[in-house]
């Protein structure tokens, strides 16, 4: 870079900043209440993962402090948790007072209601949107479509990925005489009735199959958690966002593909190849189990920062390789991953382009920078944005664990799969939580009583449809 006398830069203007000065331009006079450039502007972001440690809060807080020293710029973080974000953001729009950024991975239904801010213009002016893996982007622009009604809108920029795959101890597989590679990301991914259900009734005939209370699997997924029916469904050939349509607008849990992943379910409990309690089963008691040893499977779908409690948790066992990675089962629809860590940007909360700007170098900064990504993967469980920096940097191919977990299972998932989302629709918590548990109730209910699985799946997904479909009438 060459410099002029008066210190400014020479270089000529790439396609970048040429879209930042046009967009700061347009942007700036169209915002009311706009008054001109006030000095460095200070960000309020809401992040719910800063409260899960203090790891997590002791990292991001390095992290902040380095870019406020080199740029100027202020950042307040404000730790929020997951379970508040949503009660705690109404009262925040209704007092006027909301925040610049928040996160918003499993909460995405906040960003509805024009709360969220199109932010196309702020992504193609970015050096992100030279770097981002456009599958992770389709993610984002389904919620973008969801929470503004129009196709092709973005609200949230990437803070990373966090795919769902899968770890295997093998010494279940070694009971069962088969190889890790039948298994791992070097099998691909497996199909749940064709190669799945073959290979849990082999390892249900090994001595630790047979032991009480040990089970080849469990689903990993509680029967209210988002996670589950925003996988599972299209996982089965359904809607990419579970419970409702890609648009946002009505149910899709009473399709056949919901069906299909709800029954397996169910049938799978029923055989003895998944835990006999799976329906209330959480990551937390899955992760627990397959520890001990009383399952041979675990579905890390909640984020690869796992990796880092089995790191912690299990060092023997990571060091000596007693686990391998492979990539999330499906049924043939290459549908999967599924968590987007994102900032949504809060349409309200921007009152100048200055603050726009500076939230896009923020993140520019942050996660489009190789080393803060190799760190944000250590400290965060974020996998970078970008493919080619899990392949190239040394962090993601340090040991054989490292490879076949990041560069085989994480990478894997990242090239093979179609991004699954959580619908960010009004009453997003209650069409992913509420309502799928009730109907799970429903299910084991008439199951008791004698109904037929066919009758009772139909019957209890017909009614679930009609309960979403209602709550997304009444917030629309």
């Amino acid at each position: 870079m060459t410099r002029r006398a008066d210190g400014t830069d020479s270089r000529p203007v790439n396609r970048r900043d040429f879209l930042k000065a046009a967009g700061a331009g347009t942007a700036a006079t169209s915002l009311s209440g706009y008054v001109g450039f006030q000095g460095k502007p200070t960000l309020e972001i809401w992040l719910s993962y800063y409260t899960e440690g203090e790891t997590k809060r002791a990292y991001t807080d390095k992290i902040v402090n380095q870019f406020e020293s080199q740029t100027g710029i202020g950042i307040n973080i404000t730790g929020v948790p997951y379970t508040d974000i949503v009660t705690k953001f109404r009262s925040a729009r209704a007092a006027g007072n909301v925040p610049h950024l928040v996160e918003v991975m499993t909460r995405p239904g906040i960003l509805a209601g024009d709360a969220g801010l199109i932010v196309n213009d702020l992504w193609q002016s970015s050096e992100l949107a030279d770097k981002t893996a456009e599958k992770i982007m389709k993610g984002h622009k389904v919620w973008g479509a969801q929470s503004t009604g129009k196709k092709g809108n973005l609200v949230t920029f990437p803070l990373g990925f966090r795919p769902f795959f899968s770890a295997w101890r093998k010494d279940w597989l070694d009971q069962a005489d088969i190889d890790p590679s039948e298994v791992n990301y070097k099998a691909g991914s497996l199909h749940w009735q064709d190669d799945i259900k073959p290979i849990y009734e082999r390892l249900n005939q090994t001595q630790l199959g047979q032991q009480q209370g040990f089970f080849p699997d469990t689903t990993g997924m509680k029967q209210s958690d988002e996670e589950y029916m925003s996988l599972y469904i299209p996982q089965h050939g359904g809607s990419l966002s579970g419970v409702v349509n890609v648009k946002g607008t009505e149910a899709t849990i009473d399709s056949q593909a919901a069906r299909n992943a709800i029954k397996m379910q169910f049938e799978f409990i029923d055989e003895g190849l998944f835990h006999e309690n799976s329906i209330n089963h959480g990551d937390e008691e899955s992760t627990t189990l397959h520890w001990s040893g009383k399952i041979a499977v675990n579905h890390i779908q909640d984020s690869t920062d796992l990796w880092g409690d089995y790191l912690e948790e299990q060092p023997k066992a990571m060091k000596e390789g007693d686990y391998t990675w492979g990539l999330p089962m499906n049924a043939g629809t290459k549908a999967a991953l599924a968590w987007l860590p994102s900032l949504g940007f809060i349409a309200d909360g921007f009152s100048n382009q200055q603050e726009k700007d500076a939230a896009v170098r923020f993140l520019e900064w942050w996660i489009g920078d190789d080393q803060r990504a190799v760190q944000n993967s250590k400290k965060l469980g974020f996998v970078p944005v970008t493919p080619q920096t899990i392949q190239e940097e040394d962090f993601f191919g340090q040991t054989q664990t490292h490879t076949e977990f990041w560069r085989g299972a994480c990478l894997g998932t990242l090239k093979e799969f179609r991004p699954a989302v959580i619908p960010a629709v009004p009453g997003a918590s209650a069409v992913t939580y509420d309502i799928p548990r009730k109907m799970h109730q429903r299910i084991s209910q008439m199951l008791r009583r004698g109904t037929g699985l066919d009758e009772a799946v139909n019957e209890a997904t017909t009614q679930a449809a009609k309960e979403i479909n209602q709550v997304l009438q009444e917030n629309r």
